[in-house]
């Protein structure tokens, strides 16, 4: 299946449909996702200015300022983006509409990294896009405590985003985004009002992790938990993470294991997805063991953990982002090293119980997967 189609060669194919010749779909969502990675600072207006720059000149002017070049995104950034918004650019689809919106925040002191766009497709519907985790550790920092926090600062700021934008008056509004964007995507529906919500087309989650608490509880929110889309890979992870109340939808991926977080891996047939009827077993024990082992802690268990393993990173390496800690090498290395046995003992030992703990829930859940496999085995062959 590896020669299949991607986000790629759907808009090689497809970019030259408009949306009147063939409606908004999920793929479109993602793409969409993807945009709000873009550093638009400085070319597209905030929300404040509420003056609206086409797609192809937001593009133009992106590539120009970085003499034309691809920009890379960090080692675990999504590369293809600068791929993309080449295609976008030139795709009838999608070259009109109308970029606005842009806000950015990095915040080391609150531990927050967040970015949002909105999308006018041209066709009376807006599409708010939430910026996933990007290269910074500060972003990292903002996902782990995703854990022990009821809720993190990107998670209200995209409340509060989404709320200025429905003031304006939008009657058909859809949200999305792809990683921690599809988290935030789901909590800012989860708290508007219910006439705003009434207004929310769909909601698109792609591979973002779950929440602490339930965000679906409340009654008022029930109509909107019909319009939202969740999907992961086969062998998903980081979408796995936390708690799941909503059905979800399993896409194919030509990428192993966790890189197949990576959503240009995700396979297109025509205008929607090629589905799979579930994740694989390592997905699922995988994400058995993550919740089990989560859930097993308490919150300030979690808290330190955390608070250890970015000591660990940041306090000897001076490291804003991941591809500093790649690029610091054999000194990075042991400069980690050293941070670790500058710990306290207390907490060293704290931190090797609790992944001990992680690997010994993994051995279980593995081995009582065997066991069930080969007695299934045993069925059968009594069977025939």
């Amino acid at each position: 299946v590896n020669d299949m189609a991607n986000l790629m060669d759907y808009l090689d194919w497809r970019g030259d449909l408009t949306l009147e010749i063939s409606p908004f779909n999920e793929v479109d969502a993602l793409i969409l996702a993807e945009l709000s990675f873009v550093d638009f600072d400085g070319i597209v207006p905030p929300p404040e200015l509420g003056r609206g720059l086409p797609l192809n000149e937001a593009a133009e002017a992106f590539f120009a300022r970085h003499g034309g070049k691809d920009v890379p995104m960090g080692v675990l950034g999504p590369d293809p983006i600068s791929k993309m918004l080449r295609k976008l650019m030139t795709s009838p689809r999608f070259r009109n509409m109308t970029l606005n919106g842009y806000t950015a925040l990095l915040d080391d002191s609150i531990e927050q990294q967040f970015a949002a766009l909105t999308i006018d497709l041209g066709n009376g519907s807006i599409y708010i896009s939430f910026r996933g985790t990007d290269d910074t550790l500060t972003g990292w920092r903002e996902d782990f405590n995703l854990s022990f926090l009821p809720k993190v600062p990107s998670q209200e700021s995209a409340a509060a985003y989404l709320r200025s934008i429905m003031a304006l008056g939008f009657q058909n509004v859809y949200v999305g985004g792809h990683s921690k964007g599809g988290n935030l995507a789901v909590y800012a529906a989860a708290q508007m009002t219910p006439e705003n919500a009434a207004h929310i087309c769909g909601v698109y989650n792609n591979d973002g992790p779950g929440f602490v608490t339930d965000l679906f509880d409340a009654p008022e929110f029930q109509p909107l938990q019909k319009r939202v889309h969740t999907f992961v890979p086969q062998a998903s992870v980081v979408g796995m993470l936390l708690e799941h109340d909503e059905a979800y939808q399993v896409v194919y991926s030509t990428q192993k294991g966790i890189m197949q977080h990576d959503p240009y891996s995700w396979c297109v047939i025509r205008n929607d997805w090629y589905y799979l009827d579930d994740t694989t077993t390592l997905s699922k024990i995988m994400d058995s063991s993550m919740r089990q082992w989560i859930l097993g802690m308490q919150p300030e268990q979690r808290e330190k953990l955390t608070d250890a393993i970015f000591h660990v990173l940041q306090s000897e390496t001076n490291a804003k982002t991941v591809q500093d800690l790649v690029d610091g090498g054999a000194g990075t290395l042991s400069a980690v090293l050293h941070a670790w046995s500058d710990m306290p003992p207390e907490t060293r030992r704290f931190m090797q119980k609790m992944l001990g703990e992680l690997l010994r829930i993994i051995g279980q859940l593995a081995a009582a997967k065997r066991r069930s496999e080969m007695l299934a085995g045993r069925m059968r062959t009594m069977e025939s």
